[in-house]
């Protein structure tokens, strides 16, 4: 090994790589190494093994590459299930032992605490009314009067209900029952006076009309019209139930007001009818018109039918205001339960009330007291067939006092008859006398005295008000139609 002066780094080569290797001095095979100590690197780079103009010149490559249009994804919505309000859901609360949860929870169904004694109470004072109405009803024996019994009926099981959901409060079906009965039973009202003012007009009016309208025509028209009011509000009530959807309540709602908003639009138009009738019979009292016991009896009905009118636009007008502002948070009409009771069940209870105290039974009885039939039951209802006063309506029969009615129709058609004044009803009473046969013929005939004798026989009195053709119930007139015109 050999060591240079100022050496920096040592490095060990093979003697054999140096040429120091001296066969003079021979080493062990594994010292063949020595140490050689060289000088410090320079600093200078190295060559480069490349000058610059060997630099290779690659021209730039440019690929005209096809453009594609960016791909569009219609959109799609999953139809995943609603959220449910059950136990653990975000707005679910837990009901305490009535069934009461705060209004902005999901299974909250009352939008306050119903107050059972308040619903007690005119499920009781509707109650009474209910059995007035029976008594009376059966008293005076007025058949029309279970419409009022109906509405009767319907407002004490609202509160009945309304009770029950007191106590039930997260029941569906009573809370549904006690909103549909109590929306829709005043239309039972609404069709009893249309009903009775049909009957005030017929018994105390001297023309038994108002305006062109006769009493059937009335109570048809108006009782068609409540009718179809009645089934909008029940159809809209129904969608409006407790439990429904935010929109099916909002929908519900809005066919709910147009059905009540058609029941006053008909109310306005009745009324007009019933200002009418109040301002002729006035004048009709004033030239003497009148007789002494129709005098007095209809200015109380007419002024219960104001009364009562009156109650059921009050309670319209509250329920139009209820629902028109919805039933969020913003609306606190329907959370005043409270107002319920003195705009709805208030005004509903003294509008039935009134006929209690002025029952229609009261001053419209007797032989005029029974309301004709309309149009529709005469052409359409029984088969066509006649009532006969004296058998007590029985139909289809036969009896002595029965005799054939001649119509105008029939009357022209004849050449030959014997005149007699028209009757009441607009039907003439006539001896049919055959054409064909002459004066021997008829007189030989089997049937030609008593023919004769009941021709000459005069018209039964006046009040009977039934036509009696003198013809007996065997003859059959017989008129070919060669002697016809």
């Amino acid at each position: 090994m050999q060591l240079h002066e100022g050496a920096t780094q040592f490095m060990c080569y093979p003697t054999e790589v140096l040429g120091l290797y001296e066969p003079s001095n021979p080493r062990p095979p594994f010292q063949h190494t020595i140490a050689a100590i060289t000088s410090a690197p320079s600093a200078t780079a190295p060559p480069s093994r490349r000058d610059d103009k060997f630099a290779p010149s690659i021209p730039p490559l440019s690929l005209d590459l096809p453009t594609f249009a960016k791909p569009s994804i219609k959109s799609f919505s999953l139809d995943l299930p609603p959220q449910t309000c059950t136990p653990g859901f975000t707005s679910y609360a837990t009901p305490d032992p009535n069934g009461y949860v705060p209004a902005d929870a999901c299974n909250a169904l009352w939008v306050y605490f119903p107050n059972f004694a308040a619903a007690v109470a005119f499920s009781i004072l509707f109650g009474m009314l209910t059995i007035a109405h029976v008594g009376q009803a059966i008293l005076y024996r007025n058949g029309f009067c279970w419409v009022i019994i109906m509405a009767a009926l319907w407002e004490t099981g609202a509160y009945a209900f309304r009770a029950l959901g007191s106590k039930d409060q997260q029941s569906s079906g009573i809370a549904l029952v006690a909103q549909i009965l109590v929306l829709v039973a005043p239309i039972w009202v609404n069709a009893f006076a249309y009903m009775v003012f049909a009957r005030i007009v017929h018994f105390y009016s001297p023309t038994r009309k108002v305006w062109f309208f006769s009493p059937s025509i009335l109570a048809l028209i108006f009782v068609t019209l409540d009718i179809i009011s009645f089934v909008v509000q029940l159809v809209g009530g129904g969608m409006a139930g407790p439990g429904a959807s935010a929109e099916s309540q909002k929908k519900g709602l809005n066919i709910y007001m147009g059905g009540i908003g058609m029941q006053e639009g008909f109310i306005v138009l009745f009324m007009g009818l019933v200002i009418k009738f109040h301002r002729d019979q006035l004048q009709a009292e004033r030239v003497g018109r009148l007789t002494a016991d129709k005098m007095a009896g209809w200015k109380w009905l007419i002024w219960a039918l104001y009364g009562c009118l009156l109650a059921i636009t009050i309670r319209i007008i509250y329920r139009l205001a209820e629902f028109s502002a919805g039933l969020g948070a913003s609306n606190p009409l329907p959370s005043n339960e409270p107002l319920l009771y003195v705009l709805e069940s208030t005004p509903m209870w003294l509008a039935m009330l009134v006929w209690n105290i002025v029952h229609p039974g009261r001053f419209i009885h007797g032989e005029d007291a029974k309301m004709p039939p309309s149009w529709l039951s005469r052409h359409l209802c029984c088969c066509r067939k006649r009532r006969c006063d004296e058998c007590n309506g029985k139909l289809g029969h036969t009896g002595a006092h029965h005799r054939r009615l001649a119509d105008d129709s029939e009357l022209e058609e004849n050449y030959e008859m014997y005149p007699n004044p028209k009757g009441p009803r607009g039907r003439v009473a006539a001896a049919l006398v055959n054409p064909s046969l002459d004066a021997p013929s008829r007189d030989s005939s089997p049937n030609s005295n008593a023919r004769e004798q009941l021709r000459l026989r005069p018209l039964p009195a006046a009040d009977n008000h039934r036509e009696v053709s003198p013809e007996p119930l065997s003859y059959t007139s017989h008129r070919p139609r060669e002697f016809l015109s």
